[in-house]
């Protein structure tokens, strides 16, 4: 595939200076082994470098009044544990970009790198940075299930769930109960209710869903960093679709350049409940995005960056118009994902 990347040179000059650190949350060096370290079941894989919910809190508070007014803290409901689902604005630009991170509780680098994406724009007083929040405005579904990670869990905490998608005695699957046919006062999931109602409400113009998947290699056998997917579902206006391809093609060329990454298909359903798909059948464009699995201690690192980076060339193509020129054609030459490696998850 050709490889044109939007405002790459900027964006990679900027998560180099700022080091990717929020919070104390500090990055991997910059010269880590391309696509490893591989993840093994002995290996001890340090969760003290992620934020719990009270130190995201404290963050996101801190960002807020650093930021001068820029960026723009509430919550959109809480949990059934009673915590607030974060949700962070900034920008004042016609273009609305919305970036939702973590709704499954043991998939955490997009938080992560949402979270320096927000510090960046709230606190820079860079020329580039101040014309973009002219252009777009930038919102953060910061952590969609915080009951969650705080078990480090896929699901939301629902011990009484019932029905599809509910594991029993521990939660539901946030990510099944998007349907625009489901109104949000009906939806048995509070975080889906949430951000659904945002959704009607803010009508994004372009919404990217961050994820995790286990560890999967490439024909030449390095591991995949990255897999993303646009709205499968038959009903999604093919307007939408074509804008959301032109979404991929600006996450596969700025991943693809950028730190070692590797970038796959995701194989993705096509069920109404899911993000991607709800997104699209609201009007949005729309992307999946899927970090790799198996995050070990040095991995992290890099991945947060190419995350961090990725959200960034897609805030500035949005914002510069150069998102529209695009050939969204491109996305279909994207490889398939690989085989999975047993081990690595």
């Amino acid at each position: 595939m050709r490889r044109h990347h939007t405002a790459l040179a900027a964006v990679t000059a900027v998560a180099t200076a700022i080091g990717l650190n929020v919070g104390g949350v500090a990055a991997a060096d910059p010269t880590t082994v391309p696509n490893g370290p591989w993840v093994n079941d002995a290996q001890h894989v340090s969760l003290e470098r992620l934020h719990t919910y009270d130190e995201l809190t404290d963050a996101l508070h801190r960002l807020e009044s650093r930021s001068q007014g820029r960026v723009d803290l509430s919550s959109l409901g809480t949990t059934h544990e009673g915590r607030d689902i974060w949700y962070a604005e900034v920008g004042s630009g016609p273009t609305r970009l919305l970036y939702v991170t973590q709704q499954h509780g043991n998939e955490p680098l997009g938080t992560e790198a949402a979270l320096q994406v927000l510090q960046q724009l709230g606190t820079s007083n860079a020329a580039w940075v101040r014309d973009m929040l002219d252009d777009i405005t930038v919102g953060v579904v910061v952590r969609a299930n915080p009951d969650g990670t705080e078990r480090f869990q896929r699901q939301n905490v629902d011990p009484d769930c019932t029905g599809n998608f509910c594991a029993p005695g521990v939660g539901y699957d946030i990510n099944r109960f998007h349907d625009p046919a489901l109104d949000p006062a009906d939806n048995p999931v509070p975080e889906a209710a949430a951000i659904q109602a945002h959704v009607r409400e803010w009508q994004p113009d372009i919404t990217v869903d961050y994820h995790h998947q286990g560890s999967y290699v490439a024909d030449d056998g390095s591991l995949i960093t990255t897999s993303i997917l646009w709205p499968t579902h038959t009903d999604v206006d093919p307007a939408v679709v074509t804008a959301s391809k032109q979404v991929a093609v600006t996450v596969f060329d700025t991943v693809s350049a950028y730190g070692h990454g590797e970038v796959s298909l995701y194989p993705g359903s096509d069920l109404a409940g899911i993000a991607r798909n709800s997104f699209g059948l609201q009007g949005s464009a729309s992307l999946l995005v899927e970090l790799r699995g198996g995050i070990g201690q040095k991995s992290s690192g890099y991945l947060i960056r190419q995350a961090y980076v990725a959200m960034m060339a897609v805030a500035q193509a949005a914002a510069d118009g150069t998102l529209s020129e695009v050939d969204p054609s491109r996305a279909d030459e994207i490889p398939p994902r690989g085989p999975f490696v047993p081990g690595e998850e």
